[in-house]
């Protein structure tokens, strides 16, 4: 298995992971908070951790095959994905254009130099790493909270645990 196989596997598994676990989270907990304080960090529901890596993804592969670094902010605010089944949507959408751009995508890519809006240049894999790497601490957050409210066993976040 290449490089890109690997960052393609480990993007669909993360992908496939959030779909089960949103599916173990009651409608009433979507937008559930396990507390909130003016004076501690903001605090995010499971449902905004799910779409913010949605974005995270839709954002990363977007600008990697068009040069679009636009946030996907506007179409993944609660008022569009009021429900489990338009966040998955958005999920499924944000993984369609991460397929795509696997199916293009060779190991010699990963070594290629993008530049950001800014100017600050990253190459593909480091790209592709931030990326899981966030897209990953979010997921860890996402467990936790339904840990808070469930005792469901949780999707394994390695193929090879089960």
């Amino acid at each position: 298995m290449g490089n890109v196989d690997s960052f393609s596997a480990e993007f669909e598994r993360l992908h496939c992971n959030l779909i089960e676990v949103l599916n173990l989270i009651p409608e009433d907990r979507l937008y559930w908070k396990p507390f909130e304080s003016a004076s501690f960090l903001r605090v995010y529901s499971c449902a905004e951790l799910i779409v913010h890596i949605g974005a995270v993804v839709e954002y990363t592969f977007n600008g990697i095959t068009s040069n679009f670094w636009d946030d996907p902010f506007e179409w993944t605010l609660r008022e569009h994905l009021s429900t489990h089944a338009l966040v998955a949507e958005y999920l499924e959408e944000a993984a369609r254009v991460r397929r795509l751009a696997f199916e293009q995508m060779t190991d010699q890519d990963l070594s290629k130099t993008l530049y950001f809006p800014n100017g600050a240049p990253s190459t593909i894999s480091e790209l592709l790493l931030r990326a899981l790497s966030h897209a990953a601490h979010h997921r860890g957050q996402v467990y936790a909270y339904v840990h808070l409210f469930s005792n469901a066993r949780l999707p394994a976040i390695d193929a090879r645990v089960r």
